[in-house]
């Protein structure tokens, strides 16, 4: 089976004083109705837990942007009362694409 996943889009996310970030994260259930984020895109560029971004290429950089924003969504209430709903009524849930989060993050680990 598949797992629920759904796209919550941000914007004004604080990354450090005075820098501000707008994109999309990726839920993905995790059983129990939690979700963890697969992956993060601003503008454009893909962040995943693994520190690889759009262009395969590793940076600490782009691993610790990854983690500052999924740990804030993670535990907030509002991503967490956006998922539970949104898996609640279906709505948002598309198995191809959490299919292939999947994918690209073995593909990733793997090179």
């Amino acid at each position: 089976m598949t797992a629920f996943s759904m796209e919550y889009d941000f914007d004004e996310f604080e990354l450090c004083p005075g820098i501000f970030a707008a994109g999309t994260a990726t839920f993905v259930e995790d059983g129990d109705g939690e979700f963890y984020v697969s992956q993060i895109v601003i503008g454009g560029k893909r962040f995943t837990r693994n520190g690889y971004g759009s262009e395969r290429f590793f940076t600490t950089t782009n691993k610790n942007i990854f983690l500052l924003i999924a740990d804030h969504f993670e535990n907030d209430a509002r991503a967490q009362l956006a998922f539970a709903e949104a898996l609640a009524d279906g709505s948002g849930g598309n198995p191809d694409r959490a299919f292939d989060v999947r994918r690209d993050e073995q593909m990733a680990e793997a090179h």
